[in-house]
């Protein structure tokens, strides 16, 4: 829901008639990412049309193979307790 400003898309020249005939196509199976679209009347493009910005939703999609293979280093912050893992510690940093 916006205000009516925002929907309409062209602007006759003597300002009186507002209209919304630019639109935004997107497949349908992408018609669920987006989150919003609304017009910006206040841009400088010399023209009556008013500028049209979709705000749209990315989904990244990750091979779960490629996801579970990965090496992950796990640190054991317990061991800093005992003194020579945390004298070996030191003495690397």
């Amino acid at each position: 829901m916006h205000r009516n400003f925002h929907k309409y898309t062209w602007t006759s020249p003597d300002r009186k008639i507002h209209i919304p005939i630019n639109y935004i196509l997107i497949d349908r199976r992408w018609h669920p990412s987006i989150l919003d679209v609304r017009t910006f009347t206040g841009s400088d493009c010399d023209t009556n049309h008013c500028l049209v910005v979709a705000e749209v939703r990315e989904r990244m999609a990750i091979n779960k193979g490629e996801a579970q293979n990965v090496d992950v280093v796990r640190f054991y912050l317990r061991k800093l307790r005992e003194l020579e893992v945390s004298k070996q510690y030191q003495f690397e940093i």
